[in-house]
């Protein structure tokens, strides 16, 4: 997400665009060693979470922190090997511009409120004002595009694996655990009275690798939903047509008793 901080006055920095230019690059070398090494990055990574804790709730940064977000994110996926449409050059100076943000040594001591990030603020807007702004425009797309299509794939995988389950049975329950496994409670009897007799069965489902895609839980929970009310999916009468997270279920329990777990 683009600002116009540089159309603002408060934003100014005293810091001529050479001198801008000469401390972004300043770091090229030490961006190029780490991004040839997972551990080095991984390490990197960390500390930049870590600030950006913090950087939030600096006014000239806060503003700022969806774009720092992204770069971190683009990073990451270009070590990993997941997204690599973007020149090495340009990673380079992105690692060189978050490495400059961490840096102790800025030519404006960070002690001083908010004065003391507007250098900061003026290496990130270069970055973005080189073009940088395009690239994580394109990434945010194609992470997108990721997102959507892993939640279509696990929607059809959830369904295969469903039907497999129930069999001859009926569906009484779905509950996400936290374990990254989905339970389901089958029902052998369409009509039962509370408790009713069920068994236990576990999908072993990418859930995990789907908080990895930034899909939270709600889609998560939206993706269970719209499969489990298929006309094809039986349910065992009176039955809430819904799935849950397994602390929200707690109280449930006792309206079942659990047969056999497998």
């Amino acid at each position: 997400m683009r600002n116009n901080l540089t159309e603002t006055e408060y934003y100014k920095t005293d810091l001529s665009k050479e001198e801008l230019h000469a401390a972004l690059h300043a770091n090229d070398n030490e961006a190029a060693a780490i991004i040839e090494d997972a551990d080095q990055w991984a390490k990197f990574k960390d500390k930049m979470e870590a600030f950006m804790k913090k950087a939030k709730k600096i006014p000239v940064l806060g503003g700022m922190i969806d774009d720092i977000i992204c770069m971190v994110e683009l990073v990451d996926s270009y070590v990993k090997k997941e997204y690599r449409d973007i020149p090495v050059g340009t990673i380079i100076s992105m690692v060189a511009a978050l490495i400059y943000l961490l840096s102790p040594v800025d030519l404006i001591p960070d002690v001083i409120p908010v004065i003391g990030y507007i250098d900061d603020v003026a290496v990130v807007l270069l970055i973005l004002n080189l073009g940088v702004d395009k690239d994580l425009k394109k990434y945010r797309v194609w992470k997108e595009n990721n997102r959507k299509k892993a939640l279509d794939s696990f929607e059809q995988i959830f369904a295969e694996e469903l039907e497999e389950n129930i069999g001859n049975g009926y569906l009484a329950a779905v509950i996400v655990s936290e374990n990254d496994t989905i339970r389901l409670l089958v029902a052998m009897e369409k009509d039962y009275e509370l408790p009713a007799e069920c068994i236990v069965k576990i999908l072993k489902m990418p859930v995990k690798v789907l908080a990895e895609l930034d899909v939270e839980e709600k889609d998560i929970i939206d993706v269970l939903d719209e499969t489990i009310v298929r006309e094809e999916i039986r349910w065992m009468n009176g039955m809430e047509r819904r799935s849950y997270f397994e602390p929200d279920f707690e109280e449930k329990w006792d309206d079942f008793i659990i047969q056999e777990a497998y």
